[in-house]
């Protein structure tokens, strides 16, 4: 218990306080804020055509990261929740002491729950082209269990061979380009960032273990830059500038800390670029490396035929 002083709550109960006000209890929300979050959710609508298509195996990584941030933005997280109950603590799933079975997951509205397993399910079996995926999804379509299905996708392919295959293409990327050597005509900062993602694959797709320690990742992204002659000295010239000022062990330089210099670096050689060159700077290696799609691709079905139109346009005058 705390004691306020008198004066503190003669002020309190002279101007803050509100008889003809709700009393609400502490760490519940205001009726305004319960009633602009019911407002934002009632606004999303579910869109089935917002998930990425799953095509290769080598597009998994993008795949899953598209896939749950799409599911988050639909308030429809519980969808891909682990289908039995886990420890906090361990993250392992709960044995049941009696029967000796992991403990299905409960969710809070049934009714609620049915629904949305079935039109996320109608979603993921339009998206999941790849074999293994459709083989999923065909041994769950009784039960529509998407938690499920995503627990054994996520399992598949996190330990497959495509994926560690992936990985050590990802792997053997970092360690020979070189941006001076890979045909690379655009902007600096899109070849260091497309670097920067070809890492962060890479440690995604593996156990802590096998991840690249901060060190490594500056010395692959060191190597890539030599050649090029106004991004090769960053590192040693941020070296000397921490040893000048005294931050002690001056070379433990984060990759995240290399990559924000060599981005400040890149951007007056990068402004000096015309803007048509500026639209045109990937590497040709990025796209099948990272697994992209490019957005043609993915807009060819809307777009529409100049031809066709001009016949239709054509038979309206016959």
């Amino acid at each position: 218990m705390r004691f306020f002083p008198v004066g503190l709550c003669d002020h309190f109960r002279i101007s803050l306080y509100r008889h003809d006000e709700k009393i609400v209890p502490w760490q519940v929300d205001l009726p305004s804020q319960v009633n602009a979050k019911a407002s934002f959710l009632k606004s999303i609508k579910p869109n089935s055509k917002e998930y990425k298509i799953f095509r290769d195996d080598e597009s998994w990584l993008p795949f899953r990261e598209s896939t749950e941030t799409t599911i988050m933005s639909h308030n429809l997280m519980t969808m891909i929740l682990p289908p039995f109950e886990t420890d906090p603590d361990t993250g392992e799933f709960v044995i049941d002491p009696i029967t000796d079975e992991m403990i299905p997951y409960e969710p809070d509205d049934h009714g609620l729950d049915e629904i949305q397993r079935t039109w996320f399910f109608k979603v993921l079996v339009d998206i999941c082209q790849t074999p293994v995926a459709k083989k999923i999804m065909n041994q769950n379509c009784k039960t529509m269990d998407t938690r499920k299905v995503w627990y054994e996708l996520c399992k598949h392919y996190q330990n497959s061979m495509s994926s560690k295959m992936h990985s050590q293409e990802l792997l053997q990327h970092a360690h020979k380009n070189q941006l001076i050597n890979s045909g690379h005509h655009g902007a600096n900062q899109s070849c260091i960032t497309n670097f920067s993602e070809t890492i962060r694959q890479f440690q995604a797709l593996q156990i802590d273990k096998n991840k690249l320690s901060d060190q490594m990742c500056v010395d692959f992204l060191n190597n890539s830059m030599r050649g090029t002659t106004h991004l090769e000295g960053i590192i040693d010239t941020h070296y000397t500038a921490r040893k000048a000022a005294g931050i002690p062990d001056p070379l433990n330089v984060t990759f995240k800390e290399y990559v924000e210099r060599l981005i400040q670096a890149a951007q007056p050689h990068d402004a000096t670029l015309g803007q048509s060159r500026n639209h045109g700077g990937q590497s040709v290696n990025f796209p099948s490396i990272l697994g992209g799609e490019s957005d043609e691709e993915d807009n060819s079905d809307d777009e529409e035929d100049p031809q066709a139109a001009l016949e239709v346009n054509k038979s309206d005058w016959d």
